[in-house]
């Protein structure tokens, strides 16, 4: 008697890469970004995203359980997707290369609609993965903050979240509130400021 599994049984074993979850997942995550596009954080419904994403709205709430979650899974899969962390062999080219591609994002209305969704999320909900999400932003410009320490470029006791957020709140203050252009000159000075207070003997 053959105790092997047969070959087309043993195919059907072998979970296939993106499979039918993963279509399911990125139809709902885009649905998403579209309705807040279309109508905001207050107004988005999840029974909205279902029509939009042609599934059905008990599949959102199974894999999701609330709209705050669902926004910031698609914030996440998107700012992983559009930001990575650049190498260009020095910290200012990097600051610059990394914050132009962040501002290049919110240029485009479904990712400015997914950050100020994320935004809205009230402040009593998901603290600790909206603190997860930052902190995974972050995470990136410490990449670049520690290779500049490696090259001699920083001090090794050199606060990267200081560097960072010298340069990241302006850029987020006129991106998501005044409305006030971010362009390379804005970000060449805000570079500068942030590198002459955090850097060698900063």
């Amino acid at each position: 008697m053959r105790t092997d599994t047969p070959p087309d049984r043993a195919a059907r074993a072998v979970p296939r890469p993106g499979g039918r979850s993963q279509r399911v997942r990125r139809a709902v995550l885009d649905a998403a970004a579209d309705e807040l596009l279309e109508v905001g954080f207050e107004r988005l419904s999840v029974a909205s995203v279902a029509q939009r994403a042609g599934v059905h709205h008990t599949t959102i709430y199974r894999r999701w359980g609330t709209k705050s979650r669902l926004v910031l899974d698609a914030v996440l899969e998107l700012t992983r997707e559009r930001v990575p962390a650049p190498d260009r062999g020095n910290l200012r080219s990097d600051l610059q290369a990394y914050f132009e591609a962040m501002v290049s994002a919110f240029a485009q209305p479904r990712i400015a609609a997914l950050v100020r969704g994320l935004v809205a999320i009230p402040p009593d909900e998901l603290a600790q993965e909206r603190s997860a999400y930052w902190q995974e932003r972050f995470a990136v410009t410490g990449e670049i903050v520690q290779r500049a320490i490696a090259r001699g470029e920083l001090s090794a006791g050199a606060d990267s979240w200081r560097l960072v957020e010298l340069i990241a709140g302006p850029m987020w203050m006129r991106a998501l509130m005044t409305g006030l252009p971010v362009d390379g000159d804005f970000l060449t000075r805000a570079i500068d400021d942030a590198l002459r207070a955090v850097g060698p003997n900063g």
